[in-house]
């Protein structure tokens, strides 16, 4: 079978081969689409070219007017293409006059490229950073924002630094995130027309900015409770491939304590310890497992103090130990994590990076925290997640750059339409890449890759052949002939014609590693060896770039991991602006800070002290940098992007990988059986293949993995569709509150929506005989359907039941005696037990086993038979009879409408109703009683902020605070004398009274103003987004009636500006704080509370379903299917609740807690702060745990101890959130214990 697998693999390759030729062929005769797309470019390229002389005449201040004018063009009705030739000419000249580089034209191309919303494949070292500059200052043109996405914190602040001046220069604003900063800066970095940042920033903040309580700018709220992102409109992508293909799966997840044990894992630690290895546990590194041996089990259960893991109470030690054992022997610090600020933090293991933010699940985390020592956190549950490919997909445009994306073109087209077009280089590419060398072992091909450094670093060679050298020192060369000591210490003299090529000393070299580990052992080899070298770890991730960047000084060796540095260029010679930076990191707080003439006095110095450019000429004449890679990587493109570190911008250069078939990638190319037979055939130790042909088949399973990785991506994404789906749904609902939807209208919809649903079943003409047949099922265990009993009555629905009742007894208890005590089992095998449990349960009889064990089995069945139609003929069924009372749909309603709405309504009322009328007849009755609630809440509000208790616990009023609010609030004038002689009642009913004058007035006006806002746009049709006419002859009057009112100040222009949505909301704002401010706003966080805590325990059930609905392949069933079928089952259930809770919380306001209620209670429009009492109180009670998680997610900030303020609440008092459960049943569960 293998050699048929083997055969068919050759000849499919076969094919493969012919078919390239002739794709080939064809792309020779008529060029491929990559080059007609370029040459569809050149007429812009050119164009741009010739606007060159026109902007270089002009002054800088002219060249900086040209933005303000663009913007007015767009205004106008132009677009952005229409812009394109002229706004890269001017932001080319602008590059040239600050930054003093000026983009070649394959720039401009790869500008036009990322503008048009595609991938640009840029060979390294073609300056993407600048061209990413050319579609960013156009595309912020239209003030929408526009994020450049990089892969770390640093290449994010240098390209904002570096880039920074030029936008600056032509009138633009720039930022940069930084994963340490606060909600206040993050606003101000986002409202910047260009933000630089880490695509992991950019996805929390959009994460925890659909967990926060308000929208950006609402400056009623506090700064860390706004949201700070904005809209997502354009974003660059840097380094694309590594972020929407290998990071793709990588889910963003914000958690929240699951309030768990925490000292289980120090104990689990303490336990490890004491175990030792291969005698109690065995350490798999190869698959990354630790797992207990039988003895381990025994001793771990006596230290422990357990009789048995295996018993309840005690299944998860064995969990906890083995994450402890392999906290302890698989998981080094600085290798795998590294500690800060008393906080493991994980090392990525291909790049060396800390990804701050990011945890080890399952418990891991929290066992190396217990070994090191720090302190634990909690276990935690999802709140909000999201896949960066997701994420990304949510951009109304995205493009990106990178110098490896051909590839992998299948897949950008397939998930994201992105199309990848391969941009020339500015420079011919001189870069020789090597055949690969493979090797019998591992153990061969790291002694390989270390005499080769030590070759070039200390020796020179003399080549003879492709293949034959001598490694020595040149001690004098000519024309004619080469003086040679060889590293015995012979003197030879080699005439030239001998000499194939002469490779001279000092080469720098870059070694691409797959891994932190394996940098780290081939840095401990060049030690023994006594070689010099840098090596990038977890303890030098901050001088990643430094480190990188420097890479190409003469002599030196570098280990890194492939992806590692990505972003920086390796310059010939050092990189002096890197080392000037290295140098002033320390004295200023960014690039941007330090003055230019500083800055080039040191750039100079330092140039001038190294000699880096001449030092670059002469590395250049040695032969530039040479990459040596260690393996294979399972992708192709990561091999080319480390062959690229070399050859950059015109330089020569050279790469070469070495394997060994212990490879993972070549296990799957060539297994043991080929390691055998080359040992068969006398390959010796050391020795290596060397073959054009072996590179191309290896690069051919590459391809094969490469299809099978996207195939696994896309079926992630399969899954994850699902809960994006969800996830739109819930934030765009939760995004429209707090932008200003109206609360009020969203709440009537639920009413109508809860009385439509419930309604319709109550008043469904089999409701009564459907929940007869559930009911008497249940009585006697039997299932009736609803059609058996409908048109019936009682006395024939009771008769008809217990008949049908007696027959399937009979059938039953010979299905029960056959499964229990089947003829051909052994009477000792026999389970009395189970069939005794079972009878007494179903016809709730008292038999013991021990009785029927002394029937006969042949007379078991007429026994037990007869015993269960006694019970079935004694059991009381008159409770049943009102389920076929013919009003019982109608009496139903009515109790459900007393109970959600405390409306009281007769069966007489509704009896000749229909159905629809009656519904129409509940939602009036209802609106009437929430307009009640309405005009109560303020008064309510009011009453819970100037009511207090005296010393012996009565309540009393503070008449004062009553009389000012009701003046201000109201409008109504009381006196002391007014209140001294009213009790609390009377007080009450004269301020409701007012309040409902108040109410209406302010109905009245409501009325007005909207019917003067629509007639703005009358005849412009329904789009939320079209402008009025500038010259409408109301808008002056519109704009004085709500500076009269709403006290809003607003100009023609302004109002002319605004898209009607906006104007809409702004409108409603200003009307509700003006005039309902207390119910608004308690509308507006119960919404946002109710949706935020339905929806955390939707994530926890989709967690729960994804980690299951494997198990339903077993049924023959696609789990796939099954999940997108139950997640959405879930999520509609979900959606009701959040219906179902919010109206039963609004008809219950008398039974909220009176804090809660207080807390919305506002002064008079003079008197309100920035941030009212009321908005603090009501965040403080309805978003902690958002909060809490807001802030915990971002690195850099410290966890707060919680503080316990006002009074003690009693675990069986109300919830003070007003959900009407009590406080050991709530908010008393989401506390993180202090």
């Amino acid at each position: 079978m293998e050699l048929l697998e083997r055969i068919w693999e050759i000849v499919s390759d076969t094919f493969v081969v012919v078919g390239q030729a002739v794709d080939r062929g064809i792309t020779s005769l008529f060029g491929s689409a990559n080059a007609r797309y370029l040459r569809r470019l050149q007429p812009k390229v050119q164009a741009i070219n010739d606007l060159e002389p026109r902007y270089q005449r002009m002054t800088d201040a002219e060249l900086r007017e040209q933005t303000a004018k663009f913007r007015k063009r767009l205004e106008a009705g132009e677009t952005l293409d229409d812009l394109l030739v002229e706004a890269f000419a001017v932001c080319r000249e602008a590059s040239r006059r600050v930054l003093g580089m000026r983009h070649f034209d394959v720039q401009l191309m790869g500008g036009m490229v990322l503008h048009a919303g595609a991938i640009a494949e840029m060979v390294t070292g073609e300056g993407k950073t600048l061209v990413a500059t050319l579609p960013a200052y156009l595309n912020a043109l239209e003030g929408k924002g526009v994020h450049v996405v990089t892969v770390n914190d640093y290449l994010a602040r240098r390209d904002m630094e570096w880039m920074g001046p030029l936008y600056m220069f032509l009138g633009l604003t720039v930022g940069a995130i930084q994963h340490d900063m606060g909600a206040r800066e993050r606003q101000q970095a986002y409202s910047c027309d260009i933000t630089y940042g880490t695509n992991n920033e950019f996805g929390f903040d959009y994460r925890r900015d659909n967990m926060r309580l308000a929208a950006k700018g609402d400056n009623r709220y506090p700064p860390e409770y706004q949201q700070v992102q904005g809209r997502l409109h354009y974003a660059i992508i840097d380094e694309v491939d590594n972020i929407l293909i290998d990071e793709a799966r990588t889910p963003l997840i914000i958690s929240g304590p699951a309030h768990d044990d925490i000292s289980r894992y120090k104990r689990a630690d303490q336990i490890a310890r004491q175990l030792i290895r291969d005698v109690h546990f065995v350490v798999n590194e190869k698959d990354h497992t630790c797992h207990l041996t039988e003895e381990g089990i025994r001793k771990a259960e006596e230290l422990a103090g357990v009789e048995s893991f295996y018993t309840a109470g005690n299944l998860e030690w064995p969990h906890l130990i083995d994450n402890a054992l392999k906290a302890h022997h698989l998981y080094k610090r600085d290798v795998h994590y590294v500690i800060e600020n008393n906080q493991v933090i994980i090392v990525d293991e291909f790049t060396g990076r800390l990804m701050y933010g990011r945890q080890w699940s399952d418990g891991l985390h929290q066992a190396v925290e217990a070994k090191e020592g720090v302190p634990i956190k909690e276990e935690t549950q999802t709140l909000a997640t999201i896949t960066i490919q997701n994420f990304f997909r949510l951009y109304d445009k995205i493009c990106g750059m990178t110098g490896t994306a051909m590839t992998e073109a299948n897949e950008f087209w397939k998930i994201y339409k992105l199309e990848v077009v391969a941009i020339p280089t500015n420079k011919p590419l001189r870069r020789i890449n090597h055949p690969d060398v493979i090797y019998r072992t591992a153990r061969e091909k790291y002694k390989a890759i270390v005499d080769e450094i030590e070759r070039m670093h200390k020796w020179d060679t003399v080549w003879y052949s492709r293949y034959e050298y001598e490694v020595g020192r040149i001690v004098e060369e000519d024309d004619e002939r080469v003086v040679f000591v060889t590293r015995e210490g012979d003197r030879k003299v080699i005439p030239r014609s001998q000499i194939h090529n002469i490779e001279k000393k000092g080469r720098p070299i870059l070694v691409g590693t797959v891994s932190v580990e394996k940098s780290e052992m081939l840095s401990e080899m060049l030690d023994r060896r006594g070689i010099p070298h840098q090596v990038l770890n977890a303890k030098h991730h901050a001088r990643e770039a430094e480190i990188i960047a420097q890479a190409g000084r003469k002599g030196a060796v570098t280990i890194a991991t492939n992806m590692a540095g990505r972003g920086t260029d390796i310059i010939l010679g050092g990189n002096p602006e890197a080392k000037a930076w290295s140098i002033l990191q320390h004295k200023y707080r960014s690039r941007l800070d330090v003055p230019r003439d500083e800055w080039d006095a040191l750039v100079k110095e330092i140039e001038e002290k190294e000699q880096m450019k001449a030092e670059g000429r002469e590395v250049a004449a040695l032969g530039g940098l040479h990459v040596i890679g260690t393996e294979r990587h399972e992708a192709r493109r990561i091999d080319n992007q480390l062959r690229g570190r070399a050859g950059r911008q015109g330089d020569p250069g050279s790469s070469r990988f070495y394997l060994s078939l212990e490879d993972d990638l070549m296990r799957i190319f060539a297994g043991d059986w080929v390691k055998n037979i080359l040992t068969r055939l006398g390959m010796e130790e050391g020795q290596a293949i060397e073959s054009p042909m072996v590179t191309r088949r290896i690069e051919a399973a590459q391809k094969k993995v490469e299809e099978r990785n996207f195939e696994i991506r896309k079926s992630l994404l399969e899954f994850d569709q699902v809960m994006d789906e969800q996830r739109k749904r819930v934030y765009g609902y939760r995004q429209s509150i707090l932008e200003g939807a109206d609360c009020r209208s969203l709440i009537r919809d639920m009413i109508r929506q809860e009385i439509d649903k419930n309604l319709d079943r109550f008043l469904d003409k089999s409701y009564g005989a459907e929940t007869f047949a559930q009911w008497i099922s249940k009585q006697l265990s039997v299932e009736f359907r609803a059609r058996d009993f409908r048109g019936m009555d009682f006395p024939t629905a009771e008769a008809y039941a217990r008949d049908h009742a007696e027959r399937m007894a009979e059938s039953q208890i010979f299905d029960l005696i056959e499964e229990n005590l089947p003829e051909e089992a052994e009477r000792t095998d026999w389970n009395w037990e189970a069939l005794t449990k079972a009878v007494n349960t179903r016809w709730r009889l008292d038999l013991k086993d021990r009785e029927l064990r002394k029937i006969p089995r042949e007379d078991l069945s007429e026994y037990l038979i007869e015993k269960a139609q006694q019970s079935i003929r004694t059991i009381d069924l008159s409770e049943g009879a009102k389920y076929l009372d013919p009003d019982f749909g109608l009496k139903s309603a009515i109790n459900w409408v007393r109970s959600k709405f405390g409306i009281e309504l007769t069966v007489e009322e509704l009896r000749d109703l229909e159905p629809s009328a009656i519904k129409d007849l509940v939602f009036e009755k209802a609106l009437k009683a929430y307009q009640q609630k309405e005009i109560e809440f303020p008064v309510r509000a009011a009453f819970s902020h100037y009511t207090g208790r005296d010393a012996t616990g009565r309540r009393v009023y503070d008449r004062e605070g009553i009389i000012r609010w009701a003046k201000g609030r109201l409008g109504v004038e009381l006196t002391e004398e007014d209140l001294r002689t009213k009790t609390g009642q009377d007080i009450w009913n004269l301020l409701v009274e007012a309040s409902e004058k108040d109410y209406l007035k302010a109905e009245a006006l409501r009325t007005e103003g909207e019917a003067l806002l629509a007639s703005l746009y009358e005849g412009l049709g329904d789009d939320p987004r079209v402008k009025c006419d500038r010259n409408h002859p109301k808008l002056g009057e519109f704009c004085r009636w709500v500076a009269e009112h709403l006290g809003l100040e607003m100009t023609p222009e302004s109002v002319a500006r605004m898209e009607r949505r906006d104007l809409q909301w702004k409108f409603r704002d200003a009307f509700n704080d003006r005039y309902s401010p207390e119910m608004r706003q308690m509308e507006r966080f119960l919404l946002l509370h109710t949706l935020d805590s339905a929806w955390k325990e939707h994530l926890l059930v989709m967690d729960h379903l994804r980690s299951s609905v494997s198990l339903r392949g077993y049924a023959q069933v696609d789990p796939k299917v099954e999940y997108k079928r139950e997640g959405m089952r879930q999520f509609e259930l979900m959606w009701e609740s959040v219906g179902r809770r919010v109206t039963d919380l609004v008809f219950r306001m008398e039974q909220m807690d009176e804090r809660f209620v207080g807390s919305m209670w506002k002064e008079t429009a003079a008197e309100r702060p920035e941030a009212s009492p009321a908005v603090t109180a009501s965040v403080a009670t309805l978003g902690s745990q958002q909060q809490e998680a807001i802030e915990n997610s971002q690195a850099g900030s410290k966890a707060k101890p919680i503080r316990k303020s006002g009074p003690e609440i009693g675990r069986n008092d109300p919830c003070p959130c007003g959900s009407g459960k009590k406080y050991k049943h709530c908010c008393m569960r989401n506390r993180r214990p202090a």
